[in-house]
Protein backbone atom coordinates (compact mmCIF):
# COMPACT_ATOMS: atom_id res chain seq x y z
CA UNK A 1 0.00 0.00 0.00
CA UNK A 2 1.24 3.45 -0.80
CA UNK A 3 2.15 5.58 2.18
CA UNK A 4 2.42 9.35 2.35
CA UNK A 5 3.80 11.65 5.01
CA UNK A 6 1.13 13.33 7.10
CA UNK A 7 1.61 17.10 6.65
CA UNK A 8 2.49 18.86 9.88
CA UNK A 9 -0.18 21.53 9.74
CA UNK A 10 -2.95 22.71 11.96
CA UNK A 11 -6.53 21.74 11.00
CA UNK A 12 -8.09 25.00 9.88
CA UNK A 13 -11.88 25.61 10.08
CA UNK A 14 -11.71 27.27 6.68
CA UNK A 15 -10.07 24.15 5.25
CA UNK A 16 -12.78 22.06 6.87
CA UNK A 17 -15.39 24.27 5.22
CA UNK A 18 -13.85 23.52 1.81
CA UNK A 19 -13.52 19.85 2.69
CA UNK A 20 -17.22 19.45 3.38
CA UNK A 21 -18.25 21.89 0.62
CA UNK A 22 -20.30 23.91 3.08
CA UNK A 23 -20.96 27.59 3.28
CA UNK A 24 -22.72 30.18 5.39
CA UNK A 25 -20.25 30.22 8.27
CA UNK A 26 -21.67 31.96 11.30
CA UNK A 27 -19.58 33.78 13.91
CA UNK A 28 -17.79 31.71 16.53
CA UNK A 29 -20.22 30.96 19.34
CA UNK A 30 -19.62 31.49 23.04
CA UNK A 31 -18.67 27.79 23.20
CA UNK A 32 -15.83 28.43 20.75
CA UNK A 33 -17.53 26.60 17.89
CA UNK A 34 -18.12 27.58 14.29
CA UNK A 35 -21.56 26.73 12.95
CA UNK A 36 -21.70 25.86 9.26
CA UNK A 37 -24.84 25.81 7.11
CA UNK A 38 -24.81 23.08 4.43
CA UNK A 39 -25.65 24.07 0.88
CA UNK A 40 -26.00 20.62 -0.70
CA UNK A 41 -29.25 18.75 -1.21
CA UNK A 42 -31.44 21.73 -0.22
CA UNK A 43 -30.47 20.79 3.32
CA UNK A 44 -31.76 22.20 6.57
CA UNK A 45 -29.74 22.10 9.76
CA UNK A 46 -26.08 22.64 10.55
CA UNK A 47 -22.68 21.27 11.38
CA UNK A 48 -20.76 22.67 14.34
CA UNK A 49 -16.96 22.62 14.42
CA UNK A 50 -15.15 22.58 17.77
CA UNK A 51 -11.37 22.87 17.81
CA UNK A 52 -10.66 21.22 21.15
CA UNK A 53 -6.86 20.85 20.92
CA UNK A 54 -4.26 21.46 18.29
CA UNK A 55 -4.76 18.58 15.88
CA UNK A 56 -8.05 17.44 17.41
CA UNK A 57 -11.45 18.65 16.23
CA UNK A 58 -15.01 17.56 16.84
CA UNK A 59 -17.79 18.12 14.31
CA UNK A 60 -21.45 17.66 15.20
CA UNK A 61 -24.10 17.25 12.52
CA UNK A 62 -27.86 17.70 12.69
CA UNK A 63 -29.29 18.14 9.20
CA UNK A 64 -31.87 16.86 6.73
CA UNK A 65 -31.39 16.71 2.96
CA UNK A 66 -34.52 17.44 0.96
CA UNK A 67 -32.88 16.37 -2.27
CA UNK A 68 -30.46 13.53 -3.07
CA UNK A 69 -26.90 14.81 -3.32
CA UNK A 70 -23.37 13.53 -3.94
CA UNK A 71 -20.43 15.56 -2.64
CA UNK A 72 -17.04 14.96 -4.23
CA UNK A 73 -13.96 16.04 -2.31
CA UNK A 74 -10.37 15.10 -1.52
CA UNK A 75 -8.98 13.55 1.63
CA UNK A 76 -6.91 15.74 3.95
CA UNK A 77 -4.91 12.82 5.37
CA UNK A 78 -6.24 12.98 8.94
CA UNK A 79 -7.74 10.08 10.90
CA UNK A 80 -11.51 10.34 11.31
CA UNK A 81 -13.96 8.55 13.57
CA UNK A 82 -17.56 9.13 12.49
CA UNK A 83 -20.45 8.17 14.77
CA UNK A 84 -23.91 7.99 13.21
CA UNK A 85 -26.89 8.15 15.58
CA UNK A 86 -29.51 8.71 12.89
CA UNK A 87 -29.69 8.68 9.11
CA UNK A 88 -28.10 6.84 6.21
CA UNK A 89 -25.45 7.96 3.75
CA UNK A 90 -22.80 6.39 1.54
CA UNK A 91 -19.05 6.88 1.24
CA UNK A 92 -17.01 5.94 -1.81
CA UNK A 93 -13.22 6.17 -2.06
CA UNK A 94 -11.61 6.37 -5.52
CA UNK A 95 -12.69 3.24 -7.40
CA UNK A 96 -13.87 1.28 -4.35
CA UNK A 97 -17.48 0.25 -3.93
CA UNK A 98 -19.65 2.55 -1.84
CA UNK A 99 -19.72 1.78 1.89
CA UNK A 100 -22.90 2.51 3.77
CA UNK A 101 -23.00 4.55 6.96
CA UNK A 102 -26.03 3.49 8.96
CA UNK A 103 -27.57 4.18 12.33
CA UNK A 104 -25.40 3.18 15.30
CA UNK A 105 -22.33 2.52 13.17
CA UNK A 106 -18.85 3.95 13.61
CA UNK A 107 -16.79 4.67 10.52
CA UNK A 108 -12.99 4.75 10.82
CA UNK A 109 -11.31 6.44 7.88
CA UNK A 110 -7.67 7.08 7.09
CA UNK A 111 -6.72 7.87 3.51
CA UNK A 112 -3.74 9.61 1.90
CA UNK A 113 -3.90 13.30 1.08
CA UNK A 114 -5.67 14.00 -2.19
CA UNK A 115 -7.58 10.70 -2.48
CA UNK A 116 -10.98 11.31 -4.07
CA UNK A 117 -13.98 10.81 -1.81
CA UNK A 118 -17.67 10.94 -2.60
CA UNK A 119 -20.35 11.28 0.09
CA UNK A 120 -23.85 10.23 -0.98
CA UNK A 121 -26.90 11.69 0.81
CA UNK A 122 -30.42 10.41 0.20
CA UNK A 123 -33.55 12.52 0.01
CA UNK A 124 -35.32 12.95 3.34
CA UNK A 125 -32.59 11.41 5.52
CA UNK A 126 -32.13 13.11 8.88
CA UNK A 127 -28.50 12.89 9.98
CA UNK A 128 -27.40 13.21 13.60
CA UNK A 129 -23.72 12.54 13.90
CA UNK A 130 -20.47 13.24 15.71
CA UNK A 131 -17.09 13.17 13.96
CA UNK A 132 -13.63 13.27 15.56
CA UNK A 133 -10.79 14.51 13.34
CA UNK A 134 -7.35 13.58 14.67
CA UNK A 135 -3.81 14.35 13.56
CA UNK A 136 -1.02 11.87 14.27
CA UNK A 137 0.87 14.33 16.47
CA UNK A 138 -2.08 14.84 18.80
CA UNK A 139 -2.64 11.10 19.18
CA UNK A 140 1.07 10.47 19.77
CA UNK A 141 1.32 13.21 22.40
CA UNK A 142 -1.86 12.04 24.14
CA UNK A 143 -1.38 8.25 24.07
CA UNK A 144 2.29 7.68 23.29
CA UNK A 145 3.37 4.84 21.02
CA UNK A 146 2.20 1.91 23.17
CA UNK A 147 -1.42 1.47 22.02
CA UNK A 148 -1.87 -2.28 21.91
CA UNK A 149 -3.54 -4.35 19.20
CA UNK A 150 -4.45 -1.47 16.90
CA UNK A 151 -4.65 -2.25 13.19
CA UNK A 152 -1.22 -1.80 11.62
CA UNK A 153 -2.29 1.20 9.52
CA UNK A 154 -3.51 3.12 12.58
CA UNK A 155 -0.54 2.19 14.75
CA UNK A 156 1.90 3.23 12.03
CA UNK A 157 0.03 6.50 11.52
CA UNK A 158 0.24 7.40 15.21
CA UNK A 159 3.93 6.48 15.52
CA UNK A 160 5.29 7.84 12.24
CA UNK A 161 2.59 10.08 10.77
CA UNK A 162 2.60 8.03 7.56
CA UNK A 163 -0.78 7.41 5.96
CA UNK A 164 -1.84 4.02 4.60
CA UNK A 165 -5.48 3.47 3.54
CA UNK A 166 -7.84 2.18 6.23
CA UNK A 167 -11.63 2.26 5.90
CA UNK A 168 -13.84 0.17 8.19
CA UNK A 169 -17.29 0.26 9.73
CA UNK A 170 -17.77 -1.00 13.28
CA UNK A 171 -21.02 -1.24 15.22
CA UNK A 172 -21.16 1.25 18.08
CA UNK A 173 -21.45 -0.23 21.56
CA UNK A 174 -23.77 1.22 24.19
CA UNK A 175 -21.05 3.33 25.80
CA UNK A 176 -20.13 4.99 22.51
CA UNK A 177 -23.78 5.61 21.64
CA UNK A 178 -24.35 7.29 25.01
CA UNK A 179 -21.22 9.46 24.74
CA UNK A 180 -22.12 10.66 21.23
CA UNK A 181 -25.73 11.28 22.21
CA UNK A 182 -24.70 13.32 25.26
CA UNK A 183 -22.49 15.51 23.07
CA UNK A 184 -25.43 16.25 20.78
CA UNK A 185 -28.09 16.60 23.45
CA UNK A 186 -26.40 18.37 26.35
CA UNK A 187 -28.48 21.33 27.60
CA UNK A 188 -25.37 23.11 28.89
CA UNK A 189 -24.33 26.43 27.33
CA UNK A 190 -21.28 28.63 27.16
CA UNK A 191 -17.98 27.53 28.66
CA UNK A 192 -19.66 24.68 30.57
CA UNK A 193 -20.91 23.18 27.31
CA UNK A 194 -17.47 23.39 25.76
CA UNK A 195 -15.79 21.73 28.74
CA UNK A 196 -18.45 19.02 28.74
CA UNK A 197 -18.05 18.35 25.02
CA UNK A 198 -14.28 18.25 25.39
CA UNK A 199 -14.52 15.61 28.12
CA UNK A 200 -17.00 13.51 26.19
CA UNK A 201 -14.93 13.78 22.99
CA UNK A 202 -11.88 12.36 24.77
CA UNK A 203 -14.05 9.58 26.20
CA UNK A 204 -15.37 8.81 22.73
CA UNK A 205 -11.85 8.78 21.30
CA UNK A 206 -10.69 6.24 23.91
CA UNK A 207 -13.74 4.04 23.24
CA UNK A 208 -13.06 4.25 19.48
CA UNK A 209 -9.42 3.22 19.73
CA UNK A 210 -10.44 0.33 21.97
CA UNK A 211 -13.14 -0.69 19.47
CA UNK A 212 -10.52 -0.72 16.70
CA UNK A 213 -8.28 -2.94 18.86
CA UNK A 214 -11.13 -5.35 19.56
CA UNK A 215 -12.06 -5.41 15.88
CA UNK A 216 -8.45 -6.34 15.03
CA UNK A 217 -8.22 -9.03 17.73
CA UNK A 218 -11.51 -10.64 16.77
CA UNK A 219 -11.09 -10.53 13.00
CA UNK A 220 -11.90 -13.92 11.53
CA UNK A 221 -13.89 -15.12 14.53
CA UNK A 222 -17.57 -14.37 13.77
CA UNK A 223 -18.80 -16.03 16.96
CA UNK A 224 -16.60 -14.08 19.37
CA UNK A 225 -18.67 -12.68 22.24
CA UNK A 226 -21.98 -14.06 20.92
CA UNK A 227 -23.62 -16.81 22.94
CA UNK A 228 -25.78 -19.60 21.51
CA UNK A 229 -29.02 -17.85 22.43
CA UNK A 230 -28.00 -14.67 20.63
CA UNK A 231 -26.90 -16.65 17.58
CA UNK A 232 -30.45 -18.03 17.42
CA UNK A 233 -31.79 -14.49 17.66
CA UNK A 234 -29.57 -13.40 14.77
CA UNK A 235 -30.80 -16.30 12.67
CA UNK A 236 -34.38 -15.24 13.42
CA UNK A 237 -33.59 -11.64 12.50
CA UNK A 238 -32.06 -12.78 9.23
CA UNK A 239 -35.13 -14.89 8.42
CA UNK A 240 -37.47 -11.97 9.13
CA UNK A 241 -35.44 -9.72 6.82
CA UNK A 242 -35.47 -12.35 4.07
CA UNK A 243 -39.25 -12.70 4.37
CA UNK A 244 -39.97 -8.95 4.54
CA UNK A 245 -37.26 -7.54 2.26
CA UNK A 246 -39.77 -5.46 0.26
CA UNK A 247 -40.93 -3.68 3.41
CA UNK A 248 -38.25 -4.43 6.01
CA UNK A 249 -38.87 -3.76 9.70
CA UNK A 250 -37.09 -0.84 11.29
CA UNK A 251 -34.11 -1.55 13.53
CA UNK A 252 -36.28 -0.65 16.52
CA UNK A 253 -39.06 -3.05 15.49
CA UNK A 254 -36.62 -5.85 14.65
CA UNK A 255 -34.80 -5.48 17.98
CA UNK A 256 -38.13 -5.60 19.82
CA UNK A 257 -39.20 -8.68 17.88
CA UNK A 258 -36.11 -10.73 18.76
CA UNK A 259 -35.66 -9.35 22.28
CA UNK A 260 -32.35 -7.43 22.02
CA UNK A 261 -31.37 -3.78 22.25
CA UNK A 262 -30.65 -2.05 18.96
CA UNK A 263 -26.90 -1.63 19.47
CA UNK A 264 -26.32 -5.32 20.21
CA UNK A 265 -28.56 -6.39 17.33
CA UNK A 266 -26.59 -4.30 14.84
CA UNK A 267 -23.22 -5.34 16.30
CA UNK A 268 -23.96 -9.08 16.42
CA UNK A 269 -25.64 -9.17 12.99
CA UNK A 270 -22.64 -7.50 11.33
CA UNK A 271 -20.18 -9.71 13.20
CA UNK A 272 -22.02 -12.94 12.41
CA UNK A 273 -23.05 -12.32 8.81
CA UNK A 274 -20.38 -9.85 7.66
CA UNK A 275 -22.93 -7.25 6.52
CA UNK A 276 -24.91 -4.49 8.13
CA UNK A 277 -28.66 -5.07 8.35
CA UNK A 278 -29.17 -2.36 5.72
CA UNK A 279 -26.67 -3.91 3.30
CA UNK A 280 -28.11 -7.39 3.83
CA UNK A 281 -31.63 -6.20 3.02
CA UNK A 282 -30.47 -4.13 0.05
CA UNK A 283 -28.61 -7.08 -1.42
CA UNK A 284 -31.72 -9.27 -1.19
CA UNK A 285 -33.81 -6.56 -2.87
CA UNK A 286 -31.30 -6.04 -5.66
CA UNK A 287 -30.85 -9.76 -6.28
CA UNK A 288 -34.62 -10.18 -6.56
CA UNK A 289 -34.81 -7.16 -8.90
CA UNK A 290 -32.10 -8.68 -11.07
CA UNK A 291 -34.02 -11.97 -11.20
CA UNK A 292 -37.24 -10.17 -12.21
CA UNK A 293 -35.45 -8.17 -14.90
CA UNK A 294 -33.97 -11.35 -16.33
CA UNK A 295 -36.98 -13.65 -16.13
CA UNK A 296 -40.12 -11.50 -16.45
CA UNK A 297 -41.58 -8.86 -18.72
CA UNK A 298 -42.52 -6.55 -15.87
CA UNK A 299 -41.68 -2.90 -16.35
CA UNK A 300 -38.86 -1.33 -14.36
CA UNK A 301 -41.44 0.69 -12.43
CA UNK A 302 -43.33 -2.50 -11.51
CA UNK A 303 -40.13 -4.22 -10.42
CA UNK A 304 -39.13 -1.22 -8.34
CA UNK A 305 -42.46 -1.41 -6.55
CA UNK A 306 -42.19 -5.20 -6.09
CA UNK A 307 -38.87 -4.86 -4.24
CA UNK A 308 -40.06 -2.03 -2.05
CA UNK A 309 -39.31 1.23 -3.86
CA UNK A 310 -42.00 3.87 -4.16
CA UNK A 311 -40.00 5.84 -6.73
CA UNK A 312 -38.30 4.15 -9.67
CA UNK A 313 -35.55 6.80 -9.68
CA UNK A 314 -34.40 5.69 -6.22
CA UNK A 315 -34.52 2.07 -7.38
CA UNK A 316 -32.40 2.91 -10.42
CA UNK A 317 -29.80 4.62 -8.22
CA UNK A 318 -29.63 1.62 -5.85
CA UNK A 319 -29.45 -0.91 -8.70
CA UNK A 320 -26.65 0.97 -10.44
CA UNK A 321 -24.74 1.26 -7.17
CA UNK A 322 -24.93 -2.52 -6.73
CA UNK A 323 -24.36 -3.76 -10.29
CA UNK A 324 -22.63 -0.83 -11.99
CA UNK A 325 -25.30 -0.31 -14.66
CA UNK A 326 -28.91 0.96 -14.55
CA UNK A 327 -31.70 -1.65 -14.74
CA UNK A 328 -32.56 -0.68 -18.33
CA UNK A 329 -29.05 -1.60 -19.48
CA UNK A 330 -29.09 -4.80 -17.42
CA UNK A 331 -32.35 -5.87 -19.06
CA UNK A 332 -30.92 -5.35 -22.55
CA UNK A 333 -27.88 -7.42 -21.58
CA UNK A 334 -30.07 -10.28 -20.38
CA UNK A 335 -31.80 -10.40 -23.78
CA UNK A 336 -28.58 -10.98 -25.68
Amino acid sequence: MAETEQPNWHIDPQALKAYYELSGIQPISEEGAIRVQPTFGEAEGYREVFELYRGFQLVTGDLTCHKEAVLTMKSDGSLKFHYRLEGFSGLELSDQAENHITRYSMGVLLSPVGVRKAEHYLEGEHERSVTLICEAGFLRDRFGCQLSDLPAALENYIITGKVAPYNHRVAMNTEAINAARMILDTPLRGSLRRQYIEARALELLVLSLNACSEHERNAGNPYYGINARDIERMQKARLLLEQQYDCPPTITALAREIGLNEAKLMHDFKQLFGQTIFDFTQNIRMDEAKRLLENTNKSITEIAFDVGYEYSSNFTTAFKRRFGVPPSVAREAFKK
